[in-house]
C-alpha cells in the first residue's frame, strides 16, 4: 500500500529501533545474531547434517555483508531521522523514514532469498511437517495471546506496552502525554482476526510452494516475491482496517512529536546517534 502516507508494518519497522534499550544491545544482539538465527531455523526446520552446514556457511556470508554493506545505511537512517526529529516531525518526514527501512528490508529480503531457495528446495515431506507443525504452535499462541482474550484487558496490555516504547526513547512522559496516548491508542482499529487470516494464508502459501517442488529458478522468483511482499493476501476489509490504523499511527505520532519537550526531544536524538554511531563502529568489524 502506496500513497501519500506508508504503511502500518512500514511505520513499525521504521521504528524498530526506537524498540531498542540501549547501544549495548544493538552490539552484543548484532554480533550474536548468527547464533540467533540458527536457533530459530533449527526450530523451524529439521535440518540433516549437510543441510545445516550449507546453511551455516550461507548465514555466515549474508552476515558478513550485512555488516559491510547494510549497516552503514542503518547509521545514515538514524542520523538523518534524528535530523528531521530535532526541527520537528512532518507528514513527509514519515514518508520518508518509512521508504527507507521499507528500502533496507527489501535489500535483504532480496539477498537472501537465493540461498534460500536452494536450502529449502531440498527439504522433504517430513521437514515441510516440522515447518507446519510449528506454524500451528505460533499460531496456536497467537491466537491465545490476541484472539482468545478480552478485549479491555487487551486494550490495556497495548496501552501499557506502547507507553513503555516510548519512555524508553523519550524518558518519563508528562501526565498529559501519558493521557493523549493512551485516548489515541485506545481508539486504533482491532485487526488481531485480520492478521492471523493473513498470517494463516501467507503459511499455506509457502507451504504449498514447497511441497510442488518447481523448478530452482522458479522456487527462487516465488521464494522473493513472498519474503518482499508481505502485504499479499490481505482481504479486502483487511486492508481496510489497516488504512485506518495508518492514519491514526501518523496522527499519533505527528501529535506527540508536536508534544514532546526539549529534554525529551534531545533525549531522543542522542540515543539516535548514538545508535548511528555503533552501527558504523560495528560496519568496519
Amino acid at each position: 500500500m502506496h500513497s501519500t502516507g506508508v504503511s502500518l508494518r512500514q511505520l513499525i519497522l521504521s521504528l524498530l529501533l526506537l524498540l531498542l534499550s540501549g547501544c549495548s544491545v544493538i552490539t552484543v544482539a548484532y554480533n550474536n545474531v548468527d547464533m540467533a538465527i540458527r536457533w530459530i531455523a533449527s526450530d523451524y526446520f529439521d535440518f540433516n547434517t549437510h543441510q545445516q552446514a550449507k546453511f551455516d556457511k550461507d548465514l555466515q556470508r549474508a552476515h558478513a555483508w550485512h555488516r559491510k554493506e547494510e549497516l552503514p545505511k542503518y547509521a545514515f537512517l538514524c542520523t538523518e531521522t534524528a535530523r528531521r526529529i530535532e526541527t520537528g516531525l512532518k507528514p513527509a518526514d514519515l514518508d520518508w523514514i518509512g521508504s527507507a527501512v521499507e528500502s533496507r528490508r527489501e535489500a535483504l529480503m532480496h539477498y537472501v532469498a537465493t540461498d534460500l531457495a536452494s536450502m529449502l528446495g531440498t527439504m522433504d515431506s517430513s521437514q515441510i511437517g516440522v515447518m507446519g507443525a510449528k506454524f500451528a504452535k505460533e499460531n496456536a499462541k497467537f491466537r491465545k495471546e490476541h484472539l482468545d482474550v478480552a478485549p479491555d484487558t487487551l486494550e490495556k496490555k497495548r496501552v501499557k506496552k506502547t507507553l513503555e516504547r516510548i519512555e524508553d526513547w523519550t524518558g518519563t512522559l508528562e501526565p498529559n502525554q501519558k493521557e493523549r496516548v493512551t485516548l489515541m491508542v485506545k481508539n486504533f482499529p482491532q485487526s488481531a482476526e485480520h492478521r492471523y487470516i493473513h498470517r494463516t494464508t501467507r503459511q499455506r502459501v509457502l507451504r504449498k510452494l514447497l511441497e510442488t517442488k518447481p523448478p530452482k529458478e522458479k522456487l527462487e522468483e516465488d521464494l522473493r516475491q513472498w519474503l518482499v511482499d508481505w502485504e499479499s493476501g490481505r482481504t479486502v476489509e483487511h486492508d481496510r482496517v489497516w488504512a485506518q490504523g495508518v492514519k491514526q499511527l501518523r496522527q499519533m505520532i505527528l501529535e506527540l512529536d508536536t508534544m514532546l519537550t526539549p529534554k525529551q526531544r534531545l533525549h531522543l536524538t542522542q540515543k539516535l546517534h548514538s545508535y548511528a554511531k555503533d552501527f558504523t563502529i560495528l560496519s568496519k568489524r
